[in-house]
């Protein structure tokens, strides 16, 4: 399934927008680096609506972090179930969530123009550059200095850009560049996902997963799989698929426990055999997954957040570059699975889960 036609429209129009916005503004930015030591608070905007979008902030927030141990980190998001994830960082103090279509919400953007103006920012951070919603709430913001990459549809004023090298292959450790603003050396390799996540997170993972065991009946010695099976649009693996996948995977060993992932949009499990396990707190469930032998799903975002919560993790994926949007780290792994059958993903799968 590609996106829904209204998607598709919509972005040509906000696309023609921006363009025609950005031909019409004067951009006069400034190319100085920026002082570091006269940064005490920064503003990052993303207001995107998808989980591993928002997970891929991390390396980003993480660098500044150790570069601006005192600065403090607000971020402006799409997504309120996410903002959650990343508060949990600690470096970061508050999240903001908007709503989709931002000037389809008048109220809530009076809200949002109250909020962000009690605020002055020293530097501000947009990171979707070109964005229409991106550039509405940049233009509502109070920072000494406002960044974004270089990008013909900018049309928000704007004191510093970026020029895009491309330096990094991971979507992820893309937005490492604007620590060029500063002069940091800029990481040699992509970074890894991080949510940091607590001691006290991790037990509550640890203990939820003991819960799922014992209400089973199942030993603590078994393999754990963590499944989730939704994805967005043609990324979605079919559940015939899954359930070949389970077949050939049980002659591989009788110890293998399938924990069913469920969601708003998986109500129930796949098959009789599978344990179930859902939570609406999304850093417990990432220390979930980080208590699992395996976490294994299509490209979508509860992915990115095995791999922020340093899970070991399986990725299959069918339509998305592995390169762009893959797993990092030694003991993950990506797979394509276009020219393989169930049968050999699940012979890949279970040599995942036994290498230690």
């Amino acid at each position: 399934m590609t996106k829904p036609l209204h998607i598709q429209i919509r972005q040509k129009i906000n696309n023609i927008l921006n363009g025609l916005f950005g031909k019409l503004a004067s951009q006069k930015a400034i190319q100085k680096s920026i002082d570091k030591n006269k940064i005490k608070n920064i503003l990052i905007i993303r207001p995107n609506y998808r989980i591993g979008n928002l997970i891929f902030l991390t390396p980003l927030v993480n660098e500044l972090g150790e570069h601006l141990p005192e600065a403090k980190i607000d971020m402006i998001i799409g997504m309120k179930l996410a903002g959650q994830i990343l508060e949990g960082l600690p470096n970061v103090e508050k999240v903001i969530d908007i709503p989709r279509r931002l000037l389809y919400h008048p109220f809530a953007l009076l809200g949002l123009i109250r909020t962000v103006r009690k605020k002055k920012y020293d530097l501000t951070l947009n990171i979707a550059d070109g964005s229409m919603s991106s550039q509405i709430v940049l233009s509502l913001i109070n920072s000494k200095y406002k960044a974004s990459f270089t990008n013909d549809k900018n049309w928000a004023s704007l004191t510093h850009t970026i020029k895009r090298e491309n330096l990094y292959t991971h979507s992820g450790s893309q937005p490492l560049e604007f620590l060029k603003l500063f002069d940091f050396p800029l990481p040699l390799h992509n970074r890894e996902l991080d949510i940091k996540l607590t001691l006290e997170e991790r037990q509550k993972g640890k203990e939820a997963l003991e819960i799922v065991l014992k209400k089973a009946g199942v030993s603590e010695n078994s393999k754990r799989i963590a499944l989730f099976r939704n994805a967005r649009f043609d990324k979605r693996i079919d559940d015939a698929w899954w359930l070949a996948w389970y077949e050939a995977l049980q002659k591989h060993a009788s110890d293998i426990v399938v924990i069913d992932i469920l969601s708003p949009d998986i109500l129930t499990k796949l098959h009789s055999d599978f344990l179930e396990y859902s939570n609406k707190d999304l850093r417990v469930l990432g220390a979930f997954f980080a208590e699992c032998d395996l976490y294994v799903s299509a490209d979508t975002g509860p992915l990115h957040l095995s791999l922020a919560s340093q899970a070991k993790t399986l990725a299959l994926f069918n339509k998305t570059s592995t390169e762009t949007y893959g797993t990092l780290g030694k003991e993950n792994k990506t797979i394509n699975i276009n020219d393989l059958s169930p049968k050999e993903v699940a012979q890949l799968t279970y040599s995942q889960i036994i290498v230690t």
